[in-house]
Formats: structure tokens, C-alpha cells, sequence
């Protein structure tokens, strides 16, 4: 993806102002027909689009009317139920979603949320159902479990994921920093006392994540003198922790790490244990700020605005299609005392 032309690079070129260049470009007669000719020739040369979506606004308050006509950016919903974002299980997504609207409103955006799977059509005509409305902007949220990437038409859109980066797709990205949040659960651990960790995941999250919670929590065990976290635990989902009790058996940990703090923390209590007294709990998402859990607050709704933020920078420098080499925005957690890890000796 080459850099955008703009009016600096015509100025340039011409050896004018860009003032003059703006309004050569819009015609205006106050400027001599033949200057603007000789502009529009080195703005055709040079390949030269302008932004829809700045053009408008500008076009808008030149006339003195009020702008009542917001352009649009779409959050593209990926899971199997048209309301599967607004309603996730989980509280940093659906808060991801909030933040994505919240901020295209601040930034005189307007946000609307489509369904990837409405109607059954496939990614073209979902692409080409987009872009005939004028949209060039979207921001892909959250996908099915195992579900492929959808096959868009990339080039029609400036385009943010909602995800980890996905070595299929050289596309923009943002999320939380999930090996930073890991390491810095098992930093606040370590200071607490807590020496042997044990992280209980889903093995889609081993998958998804390409290994970055595992990483972080075992890097901890080289940057934190005495800590040896216990081996892994893969569940398939949320709703088998069955081999919870088991494992704790056999490895001993003094402090479960998991993403699904307060599911976990309502089994390990129903099998006797005492929280904190007899085993820590710590999570990596926590579903509300300052909650009881222990653990990180990943601030969804940060995670989201962020991705509305950087695709608004892309449309305002016309960039279309995916670039040659991926950017990923990370978000760092926020530590989360909470009261499942025992006092600070």
C-alpha cells in the first residue's frame, strides 16, 4: 500500500500554495481557469483521490448548513447470531462494541453494526452491500470460534480488527496486550507471596492467542526469583471444569490464573477450597472495574475507541486496502486488586 497523494504533495509539485490548490480543486472562479486546468493535470498525474468523507464535511459547511448527515463507519459483527456482540458472554467485548460507538459519535462518526452472516451472502456481496452505501471504513469485530477469515473485498475499505494478529491477514489491528496482562498477574502474585502458578485456559485460547498467555506467565518464571508455575490447563469450554479438581490434585498450585475469573472462582468453591485463604484466584478479565476478582482489567471500551481512533486516521489519509506489513495496537491491562489473592505480607 503506497502513501496517499495529497494537496502538500500537488503544492509542491505546482509550486503553490495548498490553499490554492483547494480551491483549484473545487473550482472555485476566483482562481484563473487555466491555473486551475494545470492543477487538475498534476493532481490526475500524481493520482490524486480525495476523501469522501472530509470532501462532504467540507462541502457541507462552505454551503453554511448544518451537518445532519454523518458518514458511516461499520462495526462488522462476525459471530453466528446478529446480536452475538451486543450480547457476548463476555464483558470486554460487548464493552469493546460500546466504546467503538461512543467513539465515532465524539469524533463525528456514525458507527452501525452489521451482521457478516445476515441474509446468508457471502463476504463479495457483504463487501459490495458496504460499498454501495457509501462506506469505507469498517472495523471487524469479534468471529465464531474456528471460523475463517472473511474474504472481503479489502481493497473498497480502510479496515481495523478487533483481534490478536492473525498471520493470514496483514491487517490493522487492536487488542489488548494479552502476554504484558499475563505477566503482570503473575508479577502481582509474586509479590504477594504466591510462588506456584497455575493458568487454566481454553485450548481455543492457546490457538487464537498464538501461546501469549502461556508466555507470559512462564516468562515470569525467569524474571521472578522461586516462581515455577504448574503445567497448563486446556478445557474445551466454560461449561466443563470437570478436570479443574483433578488437576489441582495432582500439581498443587497456590494461585489459578484464567481469563474466566468468576466461573472459575464459583467451582473451585463448590469443591471446598477457601478463596484466598486456601488457594488465590486471579483473572485476565475482569468483567468489571475495581470488582471483587483479582486480576486485569483489559478496559474493553478503551480497546474499542482505540480501534475507531486508528481507522479514522486511515480515512482521513485515504488509505484503502490492506498494507504490505501489519501494525498491532496493544492496550496494556490495568491491575486489579480485588479480593481473591490474599493481603500483602
Amino acid at each position: 500500500m503506497t502513501s496517499p497523494v495529497t494537496m502538500k504533495t500537488i503544492a509542491a509539485q505546482a509550486g503553490v500554495t495548498q490553499a490554492t490548490v483547494s480551491m483549484c480543486l473545487a473550482n472555485n472562479p476566483r482562481i484563473p481557469a487555466a491555473t486551475r486546468e494545470r492543477i487538475h493535470g498534476i493532481a490526475k498525474e500524481l493520482g490524486y483521490r480525495p476523501n469522501p468523507y472530509v470532501s462532504a464535511l467540507m462541502r457541507v459547511r462552505r454551503q453554511g448548513r448544518t451537518v445532519t448527515e454523518k458518514p458511516v463507519i461499520a462495526l462488522v459483527n462476525g459471530l453466528d447470531h446478529p446480536n452475538g456482540w451486543r450480547e457476548s458472554a463476555a464483558p470486554t467485548v460487548r464493552l469493546m462494541l460500546k466504546g467503538a460507538l461512543e467513539r465515532a459519535e465524539l469524533r463525528g462518526y456514525r458507527a452501525k453494526e452489521f451482521w457478516l452472516h445476515q441474509n446468508e451472502m457471502s463476504a463479495e456481496r457483504f463487501s459490495g452491500m458496504l460499498y454501495a452505501r457509501g462506506i469505507h471504513g469498517l472495523v471487524l469485530g469479534p468471529l465464531a470460534v474456528n471460523a475463517a477469515l472473511p474474504n472481503l473485498k479489502w481493497e473498497h475499505f480502510a479496515a481495523v480488527r478487533l483481534a490478536v494478529p492473525h498471520t493470514a491477514l496483514t491487517i490493522t489491528t487492536v487488542c489488548n496486550d494479552h502476554f504484558f496482562s499475563a505477566l503482570q498477574v503473575v508479577r502481582e502474585c509474586h509479590k504477594l507471596g504466591y510462588r506456584r502458578p497455575g493458568l487454566v485456559i481454553l485450548k481455543n485460547h492457546r490457538e487464537r492467542f498464538l501461546g501469549r498467555w502461556d508466555g507470559g506467565v512462564y516468562a515470569g518464571s525467569e524474571l521472578f526469583p522461586g516462581l515455577k508455575p504448574v503445567p497448563t490447563l486446556l478445557l474445551e469450554n466454560w461449561e466443563s471444569l470437570e478436570p479443574v479438581e483433578g488437576w489441582l490434585k495432582r500439581h498443587t498450585p497456590d494461585v489459578l490464573i484464567t481469563p474466566s475469573g468468576e466461573a472459575v472462582l464459583a467451582h473451585v468453591k463448590k469443591l471446598g477450597c477457601r478463596v484466598p485463604r486456601d488457594l488465590g484466584v486471579a483473572t485476565l478479565a475482569c468483567s468489571q472495574q475495581n470488582g471483587a476478582v483479582s486480576g486485569i482489567w483489559q478496559n474493553g471500551a478503551l480497546i474499542g475507541a482505540t480501534a475507531v481512533d486508528t481507522l479514522i486516521s486511515m480515512l482521513e489519509r485515504h488509505e484503502r486496502g490492506l498494507p504490505e506489513q501489519a501494525q498491532t495496537f496493544m492496550i496494556e491491562g490495568v491491575w486489579n486488586a480485588g479480593k481473591t489473592l490474599r493481603a500483602a505480607p
